[in-house]
């Protein structure tokens, strides 16, 4: 089966467990303000254009209607771009990149499996990453099995938006989960994300019941869903459940994402300075404060 995928990342250290190999699918339901891959929410490919490469030569131009200059400076209509590429193969400085392409979960699985001796010697592996896993349902089964089969450990980052169907066939496979909890209050969920959680707490607590091996991933945004009230229930629900998650961790905001939508043709809709260590400080105090372990991810 294919899937489109838009990055896969060697060497990887913060995703699971050891030494891993994180691929990244396109596609997400949820539109959180925040969002740090950007490029990764159409499941579609995207093209980014990097305006401070562009030296304005026109050799795009060619052939291109969605392309045009206004006052030497080279402008793209999106809504009738392509995604053929031509910019990518012609530009001399590297300002064009088509993001998202087609391949095979066996393709996949053939890059994964070059770091196999760094996954058996740290107890790394495999981690599907996005984007979110769910959102290709059957591409990410079948990755997760062919990793399986050939010794590989696996894990997924979601955000828990995925059908039951999907997370019982995961669970069933022996997948770590690093769940993402973005808010507990629904409604500021829902404002944050714009979908509801009730159904990403729900399957939460099917995997705690199962016995899954659970990660939870806390993104705490700077004066967007990190009050001392996100936190006391945060805590609360950690608490409530501790027995039956590995552990929590924070991270903490970075602005990478307004970067990245500048270059894909989109407005950032939340610009924040990075978390201080001020601000992660004052988290751990919080959390700390309600009796919770947690940890911060670097």
């Amino acid at each position: 089966m294919n899937g489109i995928i838009f990055n896969i990342q060697n060497f990887c250290i913060h995703d699971g467990d050891g030494i891993r190999t994180c691929v990244f699918l396109k596609g997400c339901p949820l539109r959180c303000i925040w969002c740090h891959n950007p490029e990764s929410l159409e499941k579609t490919p995207t093209l980014s254009f990097n305006k401070q490469k562009c030296s304005s030569c026109g050799r795009c131009l060619a052939g291109c209607s969605a392309r045009t200059t206004e006052n030497g400076i080279l402008k793209i209509n999106r809504e009738e771009c392509m995604k053929c590429g031509k910019c990518t193969e012609i530009c001399l400085n590297d300002a064009n990149e088509v993001i998202g392409n087609e391949m095979a979960a066996s393709k996949v699985l053939d890059e994964v499996i070059k770091d196999k001796i760094f996954y058996d010697t740290s107890g790394g592996g495999l981690t599907v990453t996005g984007g979110e896993p769910s959102y290709q349902p059957e591409f990410t089964l079948e990755l997760l099995a062919l990793a399986k089969d050939a010794g590989i450990s696996v894990a997924i980052e979601t955000c828990g938006i995925g059908s039951r169907e999907f997370y019982e066939k995961a669970v069933a496979l022996g997948t770590t989960f690093l769940y993402d909890i973005k808010c507990i209050d629904p409604e500021r969920h829902r404002k944050l994300t714009g979908s509801d959680n009730a159904h990403i707490i729900s399957n939460l607590l099917y995997l705690m019941d199962e016995g899954a091996d659970i990660i939870i991933r806390m993104p705490l945004i700077p004066d967007c869903n990190d009050s001392d009230e996100d936190i006391a229930l945060l805590a609360y629900f950690l608490n409530k459940n501790k027995a039956q998650y590995r552990y929590a961790e924070i991270m903490p905001y970075h602005t990478l994402g307004i970067g990245k939508s500048e270059k894909i043709g989109i407005n950032s809709p939340y610009v924040h300075e990075s978390a201080s260590d001020a601000d992660i400080s004052r988290w751990c105090s919080l959390f700390a404060s309600h009796g919770t372990e947690v940890r911060v991810s670097t």
